[in-house]
């Protein structure tokens, strides 16, 4: 009942990433408050278990949406992720898709010839970031574009899908 929701959940955030380049924050919610339904009946220790879990989730990865490396949007599907499956099951998910998203994103850049320019504007990030030791935005729009950018959340429910079909076999 629960990888179903997170494939319900994931699949619909996705498409509209694709679309949109954003989640809906009801759709978010919505699924943030069924899951803790769903582990309230096993006890509110598991319901418990799985704020804690979004909550750390979120927590940590909220250094990325600072840096605007990643979408707020794509850090909540990370968090209700591990929310819904656990830690260990839950970043497997979200490794293998960041492995989708790697993948596309190569391709994308190389295909597009922005591939020398964002490397480069990477090493120029970091080197900025540690000489004036504070938090940078990576992602500018009016500078970089919308080229740049990936729905991350479609390339976390195909990662999805992917852990689901490895856990089958």
């Amino acid at each position: 009942m629960r990888e179903g929701c997170l494939f319900v959940c994931l699949a619909a955030a996705g498409l509209w990433d694709v679309r949109a380049g954003r989640i809906p924050n009801l759709w978010l919610g919505f699924w943030l408050i069924a899951g803790f339904g769903l582990f309230a009946c096993s006890g509110w220790l598991a319901a418990a278990g799985y704020l804690i879990r979004i909550a750390a989730i979120a927590s940590i990865l909220f250094l990325f949406f600072l840096c605007r490396m990643m979408g707020a949007g794509d850090i909540k599907c990370m968090a209700l992720i591990c929310g819904y499956l656990g830690i260990s099951s839950g970043v497997r998910a979200i490794g293998l898709g960041m492995v989708f998203g790697a993948a596309w994103s190569f391709i994308r850049l190389l295909r597009k010839g922005l591939m020398r320019e964002r490397m480069g504007r990477l090493f120029a990030y970091v080197g900025q970031v540690f000489r004036e030791k504070r938090i940078l935005a990576y992602y500018v729009p009016d500078r970089d574009g919308k080229d740049v950018v990936l729905p991350l959340a479609a390339c976390l429910f195909l990662g999805y899908g992917f852990s689901l079909l490895l856990k089958s076999a």
